[in-house]
């Protein structure tokens, strides 16, 4: 056995819906269309196809009151209930004249005369208008009628301009469009007046009504010719144009006199003659169906009826919205069309070849459509609405079921696909919901009732084909039982026919063996009432659905579920097998159809058209089609469309490949323009991308892309901005966007580009974005100068400054050693000098001045107001005083006689200058005690020059005279104190400030590591920014020492 293929999708191949649900019916002059009213719209129904082919719809319009189309078949005039006229080229679906009627209310009624030109609108105001289509105003405006207007129509000989009109006050009027005013009253009808029709020379008219007869006018002098009686309500009446023609067919052997047709309540159509008054030839089939005593009566099968000439047939619309055509030759069904189905409760495939489908409607009629033409076939024999359909197994019986508590049988004729009831079963207390035929033979049929009992059926073998009411045979029970103790809603017979199961409304499935007539078990679990039972084509088990919205599997071997499908928000009604047993399709009062792989319980597809809920649905034998009906009256013919689909994404998998295929070619070969094109075909905005990034990155990118965009065409240059709209919502590839978008922008006007009706949603989706990344843009350069402010503050921040406050500086050779142990440490060469250099260097070290000299003055005030804490402090000053005095008897000691007074008064000044250089240099040591690690050799350098100038201070100490300036330097010795007092408080303040530049300087080094990558890629510029801050502070201290040693000397 071949493997069957798992279906994956269906698709809508064919519908049948409403297109006609009451309002007027007109037959286009040629025959071949069909104007139908349906609420707001037209419907122009192909005749020859039975489907609608155009549909005539306003936007936000309201209900159709009225329509009529021109003897010329070229205008379609619209009237609406808000007395809006709206006049149509039909053939081209386009509205050329809209214009408020100047009626009080709702047009009822139309007509054109035979030119074309001149339109007559019959109101439920009591007024009649008439309007020059042409010069589009109106030409008169008749007064007079006491009731509504239901029926205008001109004379047929377009020179006399005589307009006839009836209505509810049951007189027939008329009107001499030249004089503008009333001619005649026919006045002798007692009901509404629903039809007029004009003999060929125009002489006699035809006027017939709701008091069941017809009367005969002379129009030479308006005058009553002749009553003749009907005995039914008139719709319609016609003269027979061409009686010769149907002298056989329809009895039309009497001379004297003239035949016309007639229409009405009883639903058939019927030929009288004008001279005898009698019914000469009646139609046998009727549109007229029997109901039951409870049903509601009918007051008229037919409602409307209009003769073709082109076609030589009538067409008759009925109260249920049928639309029926009749040779006027005998009076033969042509076409039937059903302008509204209702609620579709049951669907089944019918015939051979599955050609036809059977449909139940919340009616007493059963329709068979042919699937190809949409012509119907009424199947009329029950009295009440029809619940259930089923065919056996050749697609020639149909059994039905009703509740009118009948089932029963009917044949289709293969050679003239008609089909007749040829036996009914009846035994049932209750409407009968459900029924089900066997399967391999035509031996018996099954039904399930609101009874709550079951009965099989035997079927007669010799049941003739072709019946009327006198020879439909009578069904008789095989087997009866009561089954469960609700209502029964479902049942089914077994593939072998040997088992049957049934489902009910008490929430419980069972299964039943027919040869043995006994219940075998049941299936218990739904939790709600079980609509339908099916079982499996292949495997031992039975599948429910349930008013719970789940689907079970059960198996029939030990009546456990084996199966459990969630996945409708409602009652599962319908569910068939698919595929040998291995899918499952649902439907349910959602309005889905669901597609189900049994083995995953996975819902693989869902099937959304219906607005409804679904009713039924039925697949084919060979399960290539299903057709489903709801309650939004369309019937949907699904195909399966698996293959189709798999092999059109083979093809477009294959087209997909080659392409690629050739776009990478194009790319090897530089061919950028094609390539675009391509990418633009292939709508791969990534692969555009690329192909952008690749022209970028040659020498002269930007100039070849801005050439090769301004080849493109422009539709490729839309959908380039589409592709950019994409690209610029990811901050990775926005750089391109917003350059390709700059170069369309700058070689585009914005008139060429509005051009483009996509270029609103186009703009709207990269405003937000470029936004968003010009302000991303910006906080990234704010926070890159916060970066470098904090770098330069903290340069400051940890500068030595002298005394004075002055920034040190070191000499050039110093600065040399200290560059060369910098480029060491980090293995980058040794770069040239910059010319800039100096002026940088000068810049940073008066800035760093300015810096040093807020800060003394910053110090100094701390100084003054810790004066109040001298007492505390004043051992520290008695001992500086004593080391400062002995220091200065050494100076004197050391002073050369030959020297003189000059000498001792240098030497004074010395002193004193002295012990303010020495303040100054344990500040400077204090300060370089702060100093960072990196800055090791400026302490160094300084220590040593110390040394140096204490041994040459005690040289010359020795040589003073020690007596002499004793008390000088007592004196200064104790103003010196102070002044180191204060020069402690400045140290201990300066001490702080270290410890915050240490904690800058740490972060300083963590800021310089974190920045390593960017070194090793420009090596030469970060070692210059480096050095540059090291070597102001070298220059710096070069010259705070080159200034102590010159006071020092």
């Amino acid at each position: 056995m071949s493997s069957c293929p798992m279906k994956a999708n269906f698709r809508v191949n064919n519908q049948i819906e409403a297109f006609y649900t009451g309002g007027k019916v007109q037959l286009s002059k040629d025959g071949r269309f069909m104007f139908c009213s349906q609420d707001d719209k037209v419907n122009i129904l192909n005749l020859e196809l039975g489907k609608v082919e155009y549909v005539i719809r306003q936007e936000d319009g309201d209900e159709v009151t009225s329509f009529v189309v021109s003897p010329d078949d070229e205008i379609l005039v619209v009237a609406y209930r808000n007395l809006l006229i709206k006049q149509w080229n039909w053939k081209e679906k386009q509205c050329t004249r809209t214009w408020k009627a100047i009626h009080r209310g709702p047009i009822v009624s139309m007509a054109f005369d035979a030119t074309s030109t001149l339109l007559a609108t019959g109101s439920s105001d009591f007024t009649i208008k008439v309007w020059d289509i042409i010069r589009a105003y109106c030409t008169h405006s008749f007064k007079g009628s006491h009731g509504v207007v239901s029926v205008v129509e001109f004379h047929p000989d377009p020179e006399k301009l005589l307009l006839f009109s009836a209505g509810d006050d049951c007189k027939v009027r008329v009107w001499d469009l030249q004089k503008t005013e009333s001619r005649a009253v026919l006045d002798s009808h007692n009901s509404s007046v629903t039809s007029l029709s004009f003999s060929k020379d125009g002489n006699t008219l035809l006027t017939g009504g709701r008091d069941n007869i017809v009367i005969i006018w002379d129009l030479g002098d308006y005058q009553q010719v002749k009553t003749v009686p009907i005995y039914e309500a008139v719709e319609f009446v016609m003269m027979i144009p061409h009686p010769k023609r149907y002298k056989t067919e329809l009895n039309l052997k009497e001379k004297d006199g003239f035949h016309f047709v007639t229409a009405g309540a009883e639903g058939v159509l019927k030929v009288w003659n004008s001279k005898s008054s009698r019914c000469v030839y009646k139609q046998e089939q009727t549109l007229a169906t029997k109901r039951s005593s409870e049903s509601k009566a009918i007051d008229a099968a037919i409602t409307q009826a209009m003769y073709c000439p082109a076609l030589d047939e009538i067409a008759l619309v009925t109260y249920d919205h049928n639309i029926v055509l009749y040779t006027l030759k005998g009076f033969k069904l042509s076409k039937q069309f059903v302008g509204y189905n209702e609620e579709i409760l049951d669907v089944k495939f019918m015939g051979e070849n599955s050609s036809h489908i059977a449909v139940a409607s919340n009616s007493e009629q059963i329709r068979v459509f042919e699937i190809s033409s949409h012509n119907c076939q009424i199947l009329t024999g029950h009295t009440d609405i029809v619940l259930e359909l089923d065919v056996f197994k050749k697609g020639l019986m149909l059994a039905s079921c009703s509740k009118d508590n009948t089932v029963r049988l009917w044949h289709m004729d293969i050679a003239s696909g008609l089909v007749n009831c040829i036996a009914v079963g009846k035994g049932h207390t209750h409407s009968v919901g459900t029924v089900a035929t066997a399967r391999l033979s035509s031996n018996f049929l099954v039904s399930g009732s609101e009874d709550q009992t079951i009965k099989v059926w035997s079927v007669p073998t010799d049941l003739p084909t072709n019946s009327d009411d006198q020879s439909i045979a009578q069904l008789k029970v095989k087997f009866a039982t009561r089954a469960h103790d609700k209502d029964i809603n479902s049942v089914a017979i077994s593939p072998n026919d040997k088992l049957l199961a049934t489902g009910s409304q008490d929430r419980s499935a069972k299964l039943w063996h027919l040869e043995r007539e006994v219940m075998l078990g049941s299936f218990r679990g739904h939790k709600r009432g079980i609509w339908c039972v099916r079982f499996s084509p292949t495997d031992q088990a039975l599948a429910t659905s349930s008013a719970d919205g789940t689907i079970k599997i059960w198996a029939l071997t030990n009546f456990s579920c084996v199966k459990t499908f969630e996945g409708h928000d409602a009652s599962v009604m319908k569910v068939v097998f698919l595929t040998r047993g291995m899918q499952l399709l649902s439907c349910g009062s959602d309005g889905l159809l669901k597609l189900w792989t049994i083995k995953s319980n996975e819902c693989v597809k869902t099937l959304d058209e219906h607005t409804h809920k679904v009713w039924t649905l039925k697949t084919n034998s060979e399960e290539t089609m299903v057709v489903s009906g709801g309650g939004d009256s369309r019937i949907i013919i699904w195909e399966d469309c698996t293959e189709v689909e798999q092999e059109e994404e083979r093809a477009k998998m294959e087209d997909q490949l080659m392409k690629e295929q050739q776009l990478s070619n194009l790319l090897h070969e530089k061919k950028y323009l094609k390539a675009i094109g391509l990418a633009i075909t292939l709508d791969q905005p990534f692969k555009l991308l690329g192909i952008v990034k690749t022209i970028m990155e040659e020498p002269e990118g930007l100039d070849g892309l801005t050439h090769t965009l301004g080849k493109l065409r422009q539709d490729q240059i839309d959908a380039t901005l589409r592709f950019a709209k994409q690209w610029n919502t990811n901050s990775k590839h926005c750089h391109v966007a917003q350059t390709v978008i700059s170069i369309i922008l700058k070689r585009k006007r914005p008139e060429v580009l509005l051009d483009n009706p996509d270029m609103q949603q186009t703009l709207e989706g990269l405003i937000p974005y470029t936004e968003r990344h010009f302000q991303r843009m910006n906080r990234l350069l704010q926070q890159a100068m916060f970066v470098e402010h904090t770098w330069q503050m903290m340069r400051r921040a940890t500068a030595p400054t002298d005394a004075t406050g002055e920034y040190s500086t070191l000499s050039t050779d110093d600065m040399d050693i200290i560059e060369s142990s910098i480029y060491q440490r980090s293995g980058v060469k040794r770069l040239p000098e910059r010319s800039g250099d100096s002026e940088q260097d000068s810049s940073e070290s008066s800035e760093e001045e300015e810096e040093g000299m807020s800060a003394e003055e910053v110090d100094q005030q701390e100084s003054d107001d810790d004066d109040e804490d001298n007492d505390s402090e004043l051992s520290d000053v008695e001992q500086e005083n004593e080391r400062t005095l002995k220091r200065s008897q050494v100076k004197r000691s050391s002073i050369d006689d030959s020297e003189g007074g000059s000498r001792r008064s240098q030497v004074k000044r010395s002193s004193t200058g002295d012990s303010e250089g020495e303040s100054r240099r344990s500040q400077v040591k204090r300060s370089s005690t702060g100093d960072s690690e990196g800055e090791s050799s400026e302490s160094e350098a300084e220590m040593d020059i110390g040394k140096e100038e204490m041994t040459r201070k005690l040289t010359r100490s020795q040589t003073e005279d020690k007596e002499n300036d004793v008390d000088n330097a007592r004196r200064k010795a104790t103003s010196k104190g102070k002044q180191n007092m204060k020069s402690k408080k400045m140290l201990k303040s300066e001490s702080k400030k270290s410890d915050v530049t240490r904690n800058g300087t740490k972060r300083a080094k963590k800021m310089v590591s974190s920045s390593a990558s960017t070194t090793k890629a420009n090596k030469q510029t970060t070692l210059d920014d480096y050095i540059s801050p090291r070597r102001t502070r070298s220059s710096n201290i070069t010259n705070r020492l080159r200034k102590t040693s010159t006071s020092t000397r």
